[in-house]
């Protein structure tokens, strides 16, 4: 594909070093340093100029398959993608937004995008399911079923068992998607034996989570969560913030800069109390609250800073404490810590992007474990030519992923089934390094 991407920040980043292996990348910014200093690291194509410029778009020849905009600001944002279908012939539009205002179909339709990407909201969204599933590090959610995709590490007590023993208990409701262990992932098949302080990747129907939780955990009790602290009034902070208090948590924001709390105050409209702290003093915050504190966030823009709060939260026993990461380098430092991670803004949006990028309209492809893993899931449409048929999987493949199908609400090893029926979902687990070739498998008659 010829993609051009506006803005050469950590996300515009990111994706070209991503990309730039199977598609010709374009990559704009208005800063000369940041493009003279990408010309030595990425095999892409730099242009230094002001992305709102039109005539900077002309020295572009070809059609271009991909624009994505992701500058920091939601108006060049906009503008840019508006000005560069006006000058070459572009397919499709990718989009990073904060603004809830501009956060809707009748400008997406007018200004033809494809797709709008909302980091802070997408990521404060997260925060719900957390809330229904206090014990749960992360979850994440498809579009072709109900079932999960989520986090539990094993307590220290936890007992050698076997996948097969273990997920054979459930009745096929649960499958091992991957394993992290002393800080390496990878995808196991069901003769693995499940060990203590395994970081466990579960996908599964939320009726038996409470189960699996009180099993891998050791919490016979689901646990309560009240009362909440927010390090960073920043937008995402003030997002997860919305969606707690709607979920009936006490919450307070800190943040140490009195022009974000005032910034805070004005958009949360005083429903949420926002501290102005020098963040020197975590006892001083909690002198705020009555009674104990369930969960601590670290959520600002400084990965080491989030750190050590977390630490601290920790040290004070904390039930809850999740820290933001916006560096990939940081989050397994964390879970070694005994941090619960979640992605911020910017990683969130580099995930995203590639996530549609590397899905089409049958196969949807998500990254868990920080992207170490890669999910596929191919629904078996009504018109699907698969119907009635089995495709082969060679043993390169079988090697290299965990197969499954999703069928009746059960899932069932891929090479236990018979032939492919209307509305199965074809599930693969995988290394992200094997997940061209076991999405290429994925994706036979796709056109259909």
């Amino acid at each position: 594909m010829n993609i051009v991407i506006a803005g050469a920040g950590k996300v515009g980043f990111f994706l070209a070093k991503e990309l730039m292996e199977d598609n010709e990348v374009t990559l704009i910014d208005s800063n000369e340093g940041t493009i003279k200093n990408l010309e030595d690291s990425l095999d892409v194509l730099t242009i230094y100029g002001d992305v709102e410029d039109p005539n900077l778009y002309k020295s572009i020849q070809k059609d271009v398959d991909l624009f994505v905009a992701v500058t920091n600001s939601d108006e060049v944002n906009l503008l840019s993608s508006l000005i560069i279908d006006n000058i070459v012939d572009v397919k499709e539009k990718i989009v990073r937004l904060r603004n809830n205002f501009f956060i809707n179909d009748n400008i997406k339709r007018k200004l033809s995008i494809s797709t709008m990407i909302t980091p802070a909201i997408d990521v404060a969204h997260n925060f719900k399911l957390l809330v229904n599933f206090p014990h749960i590090s992360n979850i994440k959610t498809f579009e072709q079923t109900e079932a999960l995709l989520l986090s539990i590490k094993a307590y220290e007590g936890f007992g050698n068992i076997s996948i097969f023993d273990f997920i054979h208990k459930y009745n096929n409701k649960i499958v091992v998607a991957g394993i992290e262990r002393a800080g390496n992932f990878f995808v196991p098949d069901e003769t693995e034996i499940l060990k203590p302080n395994d970081l466990i990747y579960f996908f599964v129907f939320s009726e038996v989570v409470d189960s699996i939780r009180e099993k891998v955990c050791n919490k016979v009790e689901k646990q309560s969560l009240k009362n909440c602290i927010i390090y960073g009034a920043n937008q995402l902070g003030i997002e997860i913030s919305k969606v707690l208090a709607k979920k009936g948590l006490n919450v307070k924001l800190v943040d140490k800069s009195l022009e974000n709390c005032q910034n805070a105050n004005t958009i949360l409209k005083n429903s949420i109390e926002v501290i102005k702290s020098n963040y020197n003093n975590l006892d001083a915050v909690l002198d705020n609250f009555t009674g104990e504190i369930d969960v601590f966030i670290a959520s600002t823009n400084d990965d080491e800073f989030n750190i050590i709060k977390c630490i601290e939260a920790k040290q004070k026993e904390i039930k809850k404490v999740i820290g933001i990461y916006n560096n990939n380098q940081y989050a397994t430092l964390m879970r070694k810590l005994g941090i619960e991670v979640i992605r911020g803004e910017k990683m969130n949006a580099y995930f995203t992007i590639l996530e549609h990028i590397n899905s089409t309209k049958l196969v949807s492809q998500k990254a868990y474990c920080n992207g170490a893993g890669t999910a596929c899931l191919r629904k078996i449409l009504p018109n699907s030519k698969l119907i009635g048929t089995k495709p082969f999987i060679n043993d390169k493949l079988n090697k290299k992923g965990s197969f499954y199908i999703l069928r009746d609400e059960k899932f069932i090893l891929y090479q236990n089934i018979g032939k492919l029926q209307e509305d199965d979902i074809i599930i693969a687990f995988m290394r992200k390094k094997d997940s061209k070739l076991i999405t290429a498998w994925l994706k036979q008659n796709d056109s259909e």
